[in-house]
């Protein structure tokens, strides 16, 4: 029988872009990423669940239709999404027809899908709306004895189907649907609300409950006390559902990154010392840590750091910090003279640091002729596709940041808040 004592999630792929970017997204709730071609290597009884994504090669399963087939037939959970008809999967009476929706353009013309939630409605749909699972398919299949659909075809067919009692206590859940390809194109946002929904599901189906990443941990750099315990900033987190910790930074180690989600590293620092624990801090976000990093590099102390430089100080426009995408809102709400400490512009940053690929920028300094990157996010790329984020402030500890109005102190809990949501998968990068 399949092993659910240890109550954790696999996630098998193709190597399709699609796949490892949902699963980068949704790796909150699943554990291990799995290439199909090592399949053979795997004990699959050692996972409650395990998830097959569609963008699948309709060939790639079949020389693993036994193993896969046999943790079926062992109490495994088998999750499988668009895989054509799905030959492969040892399912008496199971049928594929394939077929299109009337108009892949309904959506834009104000019609309705022909789909409908199946009666008596299936408990998922508790958690997952109708519109949630409408925009298209290329199938349907039959709903054999023992199974039980939860999204039908207007004249027959589902489009998603439950299977809760197979011979040998395994489960399937099989659908007709495409989700994570789409997701992981940033395209219909239909499916990327399908999987919000499903995961969080599926865990709680399986018993599994997952903290949310709430441990916060300021890195103490400098015995100035502002700056060694900065006045209002764990009341700040505190009020937005964070553990505030505190660490010497000398103390940096394993055992500090091990009991935290996000480390904060304000501006005054020792780059020798951060230098040295490159591979712990590389290993933190490895393993899908968080990084808020302050700084203005003389001596890049991680690999995807580059030398600080400064924009012309004149006219002093240049040093007026501009938001430029706000789509995680970290920024709304704190007035648009937040970077002004007691009124002063350009401590908050005065220049930039070039930022890695496929970073976002998300605040510019400068010229607006020639804006440059004074905030940037970025998703660490780890091979086990579980990187963490790392928001880079070029400039000033922001615990100064904003220091008035109705929003004070709320500039790092925002901050804070935007990274654990991106790891979650309630925001998308």
């Amino acid at each position: 029988m399949a092993d659910t004592s240890a109550k954790r999630i696999a996630y098998v792929h193709w190597g399709n872009s699609w796949q490892l970017r949902s699963f980068q997204d949704f790796r909150h709730y699943v554990d291990d990423l799995i290439y199909i071609r090592d399949l053979p290597g795997i004990d699959l009884s050692a996972y409650a669940a395990v998830i097959m994504p569609d963008a699948m090669d309709a060939a790639a399963p079949r020389p693993h239709a036994a193993q896969l087939n046999a943790y079926l037939q062992g109490g495994g959970f088998l999750v499988v999404c668009l895989q054509g008809h799905a030959d492969w999967l040892d399912i008496p009476g199971l049928e594929w027809t394939p077929g299109r929706c009337r108009d892949w353009l309904w959506w834009t013309k104000g019609e309705k899908l022909e789909i409908e939630l199946a009666v008596p409605r299936h408990p998922i749909t508790d958690s997952m709306p109708l519109k949630h699972m409408s925009w298209h398919w290329t199938g349907s299949y039959n709903v054999p004895d023992g199974a039980r659909s939860i999204l039908d075809l207007d004249g027959g067919g589902s489009l998603f189907l439950d299977m809760p009692q197979l011979p040998g206590g395994g489960r399937l859940m099989l659908a007709s649907l495409d989700p994570h390809s789409h997701n992981g194109q940033r395209f219909m946002p239909a499916t990327t609300l399908f999987l919000r929904d499903f995961y969080p599901w599926l865990n709680r189906e399986l018993g599994i409950e997952r903290p949310a990443p709430n441990r916060f941990t300021y890195l103490q750099c400098s015995h100035e006390p502002s700056e060694w315990l900065p006045e209002g900033l764990a009341h700040g987190l505190e009020r937005a559902g964070f553990e505030a910790l505190f660490a010497p930074l000398y103390e940096l180690g394993p055992e500090v990154l091990d009991n935290t989600d996000t480390l904060y590293i304000p501006s005054s620092h020792d780059e020798f010392f951060l230098k040295s624990c490159q591979s712990d801090l590389l290993g933190f976000l490895e393993r899908g840590g968080n990084l808020i990093i302050c700084a203005e590099p003389s001596q890049p102390w991680l690999p995807f750091m580059a030398p600080f430089r400064t924009v012309p100080p004149r006219p002093f426009t240049n040093i007026k910090v501009r938001v430029r995408d706000d789509r995680f809102g970290i920024f709304s709400g704190l007035g648009d003279d937040f970077d002004g400490w007691k009124g002063i512009f350009g401590q908050y940053a005065r220049g930039w640091t070039d930022p890695p690929p496929s970073a976002l920028v998300l605040t510019e300094v400068g010229s607006p002729i020639d804006p440059k990157p004074a905030d940037w996010i970025w998703q660490y790329p780890a091979s086990t596709g579980r990187g963490g984020y790392v928001f880079m402030h070029n400039g000033d500890n922001m615990t100064r940041y904003p220091d008035h109005g109705p929003s004070k102190q709320a500039l790092i809990a925002n901050i804070a808040l935007a990274l654990q949501r991106l790891s979650t998968g309630e925001l998308l990068i």
